[in-house]
């Protein structure tokens, strides 16, 4: 039994993320203003307006932060087991879904090229279906971004061959191969034959 662990972005906490961003947004001119303002506003005004500010800023860093959870993946010989999602097996598996395009954006970029341009970090979104409509996402974005390291790519990346690699054996044994990861398409999907 393999094992695989990696953090990934879980995507709950957007709204809580949102809400606190636009009140961090909302705080830091308020303060700045009173600052400004300070012989012509009330002492009590900072005093209220600074811990705001830095309670909005702590708020959004550590809300931020819990977006990010850990998986741990145990692949078997019938299927794996998700720490965040369950177990499955690989007869349960209907489709899966990889961004190869923006995996190849990865190839050569550096983190210096986006934050010296106005180009966005790639955002991979993996799905996988199974039969009964249930969709495990893991959602990750460039290494030495803000969740996940290069070693987190190369786990999660050895897991999904090792993952193709079963659902070939298991479904297309008696065809050669010639796709990315063995049964992935150009555009990196793979859905299974009826």
């Amino acid at each position: 039994m393999n094992s695989y662990r990696f953090s990934f972005n879980n995507s709950k906490r957007t709204s809580t993320i949102l809400f606190w961003f636009f009140i961090t947004l909302l705080t830091i001119p308020l303060t700045a203003i009173v600052l400004l303002a300070h012989p012509l506003l009330p002492v009590w005004l900072l005093l209220i307006s600074f811990p705001l500010m830095l309670v909005a800023i702590y708020k959004l860093f550590k809300t931020v932060s819990e977006r990010q959870s850990t998986e741990i993946v145990l692949l078997s010989e019938a299927g794996f087991t998700s720490s965040c999602f369950g177990s499955v097996l690989f007869s349960e598996i209907y489709s899966i879904r990889v961004p190869v395009r923006q995996m190849g954006l990865l190839g050569g970029i550096q983190l210096d090229y986006y934050k010296k341009t106005d180009a966005d970090f790639p955002y991979l979104k993996f799905s996988i279906t199974t039969r009964d409509g249930k969709m495990l996402n893991w959602i990750l974005n460039e290494w030495g971004g803000l969740y996940n390291s290069k070693e987190d790519f190369s786990i999660f990346f050895n897991f999904l061959r090792a993952l193709t690699d079963q659902l070939y054996q298991l479904h297309h044994a008696k065809e050669p191969y010639n796709h990315y990861l063995k049964i992935l398409d150009e555009k990196g999907f793979w859905k299974k034959r009826t």
